[in-house]
């Protein structure tokens, strides 16, 4: 869970990132695949097409902005974060793939949002990224586990 002062920084971003959102998500696809050309596979069957992220950056936008909007009322967004997990599975995102991507897209808020992306603001955003980050990974390793298990069960039957 995020601080009350996180929350706070965060509701009061959604504004801007609303206006900005995609050009950030551009720019965090951008600078992520450059540094990890190897990541953009796990988007080949998304609706990336582009090297700046395409129509996933849009889709990414949209879901932080909800986020931020949302981020003291998580369980409203519980069938998406659902959904969400469960593409990540099925494209095999891991782990250990957020922190480069949440450090990309804080990196992405500083370069878009500039003066406005303030030591207060970024480490605030830190923090929602890595709580949001821990919710997805724990999800996604419930759905590996179920999909172990389902592999599992079948190989036994046959």
């Amino acid at each position: 869970m995020v601080s009350q002062k996180t929350i706070e920084i965060v509701k009061a971003t959604a504004p801007v990132i609303k206006e900005k959102g995609e050009e950030i998500t551009k720019r965090m696809y951008q600078i992520a695949f450059e540094e990890r050309p190897d990541y953009k596979r796990g988007f080949e069957t998304t609706w990336m097409q582009h090297l700046d992220g395409g129509g996933q950056a849009h889709k990414l936008a949209a879901a932080v902005y909800t986020y931020a909007t949302h981020i003291d009322r998580l369980d409203e967004l519980a069938t998406a974060v659902d959904h969400i997990a469960h593409r990540h599975v099925e494209t095999r995102i891991l782990p250990e793939q957020y922190p480069l991507i949440g450090e990309k897209l804080l990196q992405a808020m500083k370069d878009v949002l500039q003066d406005a992306a303030t030591d207060e603001v970024i480490a605030a955003w830190a923090e929602a990224y890595d709580a949001l980050a821990n919710i997805f990974i724990q999800k996604e390793k419930a759905f590996y586990q179920q999909e172990d298990q389902e592999l599992t069960e079948r190989l036994t039957r046959a």
